[in-house]
This record gives structure tokens, sequence and C-alpha cells, in this order.
């Protein structure tokens, strides 16, 4: 266990190439949107308000062991313009433990976002100091994150939603990860969540060796917490409160491919008695009504604009949670599709490849040689 500048120098040399990759494509994304440098490459002061100091001090190590500009290490953490891109996209399965044919409990996440190729994916542990160590997959050189299972074994992650207006209180990175730091299970966790003000619209999903929750949050409303006895999926929209009334194509347009996908998600699990790792595995490659935006494994749309393209939301990375007497996990860094699972149990040491971003940019190389 180590102090959070510690463990962020330790990520900061571990994950530099990635880092370098992400300031390159925002100086990039500047050019391309002829904006201000500011928009993307300036930490916003009112997200840092949001962020423990022990996150802070964690950017200060990854500035300090990568050796690149604190500045830029703090823009790709704390940008507004960076922060405003993650909306639409995810989707989400998760199985009690009476429905997995391992008799272990079961959640799985395809992580989308548009304009993929700023966002390269890594796994890597937090080992802080008085805090549950965790394992899960973050954007290189971040200190939010959006899931992951800690060592008492409870997972947690989000699909996001929109939910309209913002409140004073916890973004979701924070919560999710404070989350993983702070809280030993399901029972927990949810009470964190009832007793915290949060600023976040989301599908929470949740998850130990007992029980499976989905927990939708949107701002100004509690929390809906439902307990899962048979195994469901999510994508972007609500089920039980009220979702945002569409009134623009792009609105129009998300909304039909949040449907899609977890119409299709349901059917996925129809019929299926007990569900497996590999189904689960299989599901987030399916590219029905796809591939394409509108398929569980997203890819960039067909037609449309090149700034079409870049703003679909695609598939950056899956990761499976097994949370029976062991705590496993198989993920894949890059589009599940073309990429291969890697398989770990929680402990083991993380592949060179995939703690330092390696896989994923070379995934990312590959795909722009086809393009």
């Amino acid at each position: 266990m180590v102090s959070p500048s510690k463990q962020g120098e330790r990520r900061g040399k571990t994950e530099k190439a990635a880092i370098e990759h992400t300031i390159k494509e925002l100086e990039r994304a500047s050019d391309f949107f002829d904006l201000p440098e500011k928009h993307l490459m300036e930490a916003d002061p009112s997200l840092m308000e949001k962020m423990p100091e022990r996150y802070v001090e964690e950017c200060e190590g990854i500035a300090e062991g990568s050796g690149l500009p604190r500045e830029k290490i703090f823009a790709i953490n704390f940008s507004m313009g960076i922060f405003k891109l993650f909306r639409d996209g995810c989707t989400a399965f998760t199985v009690p433990k009476e429905h997995s044919e391992s008799g272990a409990s079961l959640l799985m996440k395809n992580r989308d976002l548009p304009y993929r190729r700023i966002f390269p994916q890594i796994l890597t542990y937090s080992d802080l100091n008085g805090y549950n160590r965790f394992l899960g997959v973050t954007n290189g050189g971040n200190a939010s994150w959006y899931q992951g299972v800690n060592e008492k074994s409870l997972t947690i992650f989000n699909t996001a939603t929109q939910g309209g207006k913002y409140e004073e209180g916890m973004i979701m990175p924070v919560l999710i990860r404070r989350i993983l730091e702070e809280c030993e299970d399901t029972e927990e966790a949810i009470k964190f969540i009832q007793t915290n003000k949060i600023d976040g619209c989301s599908n929470l999903f949740l998850g130990d060796r007992d029980d499976v929750y989905i927990i939708e949050l949107k701002n100004g409303y509690p929390p809906h917490v439902k307990e899962l006895k048979k195994p469901d999926a999510r994508a972007n929209h609500y089920l039980f409160h009220d979702n945002l009334p569409t009134i623009t194509k792009a609105e129009i347009i998300g909304r039909q491919q949040t449907l899609t996908r977890y119409t299709r998600a349901k059917q996925l699990l129809k019929g299926l008695d007990k569900v497996s790792v590999d189904n689960l595995i299989e599901f987030s490659k399916d590219h029905n009504q796809g591939p394409g935006p509108y398929s569980i494994c997203r890819h960039e749309a067909f037609v449309g604009s090149r700034l079409d393209k870049l703003l679909t939301s695609t598939t950056l990375s899956c990761q499976v949670f097994k949370i029976g007497e062991e705590i496993e996990t198989w993920v894949s860094l890059g589009q599940p599709c073309q990429t291969e699972f890697k398989h770990l149990q929680f402990n083991d040491e993380i592949p060179d490849e995939l703690s330092s971003g390696e896989c994923w940019l070379k995934k990312l190389t590959e795909q722009k040689r086809k393009e």
C-alpha cells in the first residue's frame, strides 16, 4: 500500500506512452475543431474542487512519474471540455449467482465513449494506504474511475443517462472510486449512495458475492434501488425514473441507439436458464443491428461527416467480473470483437501490455491502417 503521490509516480512511469498519446490527440482535436487550446487543455477549477485531495495528489504523482508537464496531466483529468464528452455510451449486464452457471455473481460492462482515440484504456490496481485495494479499467493517466472490483469482492460501474439539471454533490467517477475504496459490500455501498449528495445521472451496477443491484440515479430524485433476482441489462436510459424528452436529431438518434442495444441485450438473456462468463464475452461482441452505433459492440457510423464519425460512441473496452470464492476478471482493451480477452484473478500481476496501454494503442494503430 502506498501514498497517492507514490501511486501516481508508478502509474506515470507505466502509462507514459498512453498519456503522451492522449495529449497529442487533444492538441490535434483543438486544431480540428478550431478551439482555443484551453478548451481541452486547461484544468477547470470547479471540477478539481469536486475531487478528494488524494486524487489530486495522485495526479501530481502521475506528472512526476511520467516527466510530463503538470498542467497537461491536470488538463486530461480536470478539463471540462473532456468531461463533457462523457455522455451516451456503455451497455452492461448483471447476473445473480442463482442464475450463473458457476454459482458466482457475474457483471459485465462494455465501455463506450465518443472520440475514442483520446481515451487509451489501461488496467491497473489502486493501492492507497488506508483504503481498499481495487482493480479496474480506466483511461491512461487518469485518476477517475468508472468501474472496478475491490479486495472485499464489491463490484461497481455505471452506464450514463441523460438526466437534465446538475446539482451540488459527488460526481460519478468520484462516487464509484470512493465506494471501491471505502465500502465492503453492497449494503454499505447502498447506504453510502443514500446518505451522500450526488451530481450524476446513471444506471449504477453494484454486486458482491451475495447480491446484485441496479440503482437508477437521477439528479433531484431519490435513488431507485432494485435488487435483482434474475439476469438483467441496461444501456443509457431509465426504466423507473422519467427519461428526458428527445427533441433534437442527436437526442432522437441517441435514444434509438440506446433502446436498440437494450432490447438486444434482453433478447440475448432470454431463454438462458444459466449464464456463463463465455456467454457474457459473446454478448460483448454482438453486432446485431451493426456493426455500428446501434450494436452492443459499438463501431463508428457508416454514413455521415467526418465529425459524425469522430463523435460516434464506440466500444473502448470490456470488463467481465466473476465474484465467487475467487475474484476474477476478463478484460478486453479494445473493441471486444477484435481484441483477445485476458483472464486475471484478483492480486495477479497485470501484464505490461495491459497496464501500460500498449494493447489498446496497438489496436488503434491497426484500425487506422484499415481506414
